[in-house]
């Protein structure tokens, strides 16, 4: 079996090897393809060495492990999170419960920043996230099989193909793209520049992957990193020309092992908190890579630009969509929400998510204020990007974010909301209270609402 310090060393040694001069970092994700390799190889002798004990058999009947996030992405460095999602056909069976339990325990000790597995994960709970959530269910459209039971991982591969839709995925970019602009503005700070969430960082990789879902569908068995696979989907669209697509795969490359060494020289950042004095460190461990700490800020602000374009080309690609397989009428109606001009939708687009999830991010405190009934009327829908824009806007009211909140923050498929109303300003005092009283839903959605109490000094009580 592996052994934890082994893997670590493994893992240094290997980069000591592979990254030898400075034309190497923008190769990094040659590194991170063939490092996805051995990770499967560490998450399939866990499972086994777990299901030994529960199950007394290699392959539980039944469970299927698929990685997903950068390690499905083939993204992954040594600083990642180790993302597993855990399906299983039962119903959560002793038996399950235990196998997820020593699991996730055999993996805790490898240094990943975290050992993200979530609770959920039957058919029932795939087809529920996928038909409600973005989120989750772009967690389940990037996954990929590793190890387990291969029939049960086809049954999760098939049940996935069914419910791929063209126009929701298309729906999900629209909200993905206010969504992360906003948040990135609420991980900004002065004293550093976060690698992951900012624009042009990391997390803005993932925009040309859903476009390929969107042109593309989904690859059950992906053979490069999903931001190449997405390059190149802009590039057959005629978005991108060559050259263009090597240059931001190189410089995405190198900003992605930047990251990584500062993860690995700050115990506790998850996300890469680049500060000067961090450049510096970074220099010091990777002389023979940089010529300066200066020239690592020069690095990542031209990475981040080559990134920043790619996602504008997604944005074009996403609008020749609409453009090509919606009516007149609805890019027009589109168009107006975008330009926050005042818009009378015609009866047929008065619940169109997209629109209405362009308009509501498009509000202004006066805007918002000049609109009380609509903002009341929408918030009664079922639409989770309606509603996840309604809780994201820092002009909608606080009894609209307790109204949604009650109405639909517990329901499953829904959780995720939680998370962000606890992130908008407005967020009352009494909601908050009703989240951290909750014990129905996963802790994972509560935690930003504890951090706020924690804050206030209203937790613990």
């Amino acid at each position: 079996m592996i052994n934890p310090q082994q893997w670590q060393r493994h893992i240094e040694d290997s980069k000591d090897i592979f990254f030898k001069r400075r034309f190497d970092i923008f190769r990094a994700f040659e590194f991170s393809i063939n490092y996805s390799l051995f990770y499967n190889s560490l998450i399939e002798s866990k499972l086994i060495e777990a299901s030994r004990e529960v199950f007394g058999t290699d392959s539980p009947p039944g469970v299927a492990i698929f990685s997903f996030g950068a390690p499905a992405r083939k993204e992954m460095f040594g600083g990642s999170d180790a993302d597993v999602a855990f399906y299983r056909a039962g119903n959560d069976t002793d038996k399950e419960l235990r196998l997820r339990e020593k699991f996730v325990e055999l993996l805790q000790g490898f240094n990943f920043t975290k050992v993200d597995t979530p609770i959920w994960g039957t058919l029932g709970d795939i087809q529920r996230y996928m038909t409600t959530s973005v989120t989750e269910a772009n967690q389940v459209m990037e996954a990929q099989f590793v190890c387990g039971d291969p029939g049960f991982g086809k049954s999760v591969e098939q049940l996935r193909a069914s419910l791929y839709d063209k126009d929701v995925i298309a729906r999900n970019l629209v909200f993905q793209f206010f969504y992360f602009d906003q948040y990135y503005t609420k991980k900004a700070s002065p004293g550093h520049l976060n690698l992951k969430y900012c624009a042009g960082g990391i997390r803005d990789l993932l925009f040309p992957m859903w476009y390929a879902q969107l042109k593309e569908g989904i690859d059950r068995n992906l053979k490069t990193t999903a931001l190449e696979r997405g390059l190149n989907a802009l590039y057959k669209d005629e978005l991108l020309s060559n050259k263009e697509l090597i240059d931001i795969l190189r410089y995405s490359s190198s900003i992605a092992f930047i990251r990584d060494e500062v993860i690995r020289l700050t115990p506790g950042d998850m996300d890469g908190k680049l500060t000067s004095q961090k450049a510096v460190e970074v220099y010091q461990r990777r002389l023979h890579l940089f010529e300066s700490s200066q020239d690592i800020k020069r690095l990542v602000e031209k990475s981040r630009r080559k990134i920043i374009s790619a996602k504008a080309k997604v944005w074009e690609g996403l609008c020749q969509y609409f453009a090509a397989s919606k009516s007149k009428s609805w890019n027009a109606c589109f168009k107006k929400a975008l330009a926050q001009d005042n818009l009378e939708l015609p009866s047929e687009l008065e619940n169109d998510e997209v629109i209405n999830t362009a308009r509501i991010w498009n509000f202004s405190a006066k805007s918002a204020k000049q609109s009380p009934y609509y903002i009341k009327s929408i918030s009664n829908s079922d639409s989770w990007v309606v509603l996840a824009s309604l809780l994201s806007n820092p002009h909608v009211s606080g009894n609209i974010i307790d109204s949604i909140i009650k109405r639909k923050g517990l329901t499953p498929g829904y959780e995720y909301l939680l998370e962000i109303a606890a992130r908008n300003p407005n967020l009352k005092t009494g909601t908050l209270e009703f989240i951290l009283e909750d014990d129905s839903t996963e802790p994972r959605f509560k935690k930003p609402a504890l951090e706020l109490a924690k804050r206030l000094k209203l937790w613990p009580k």
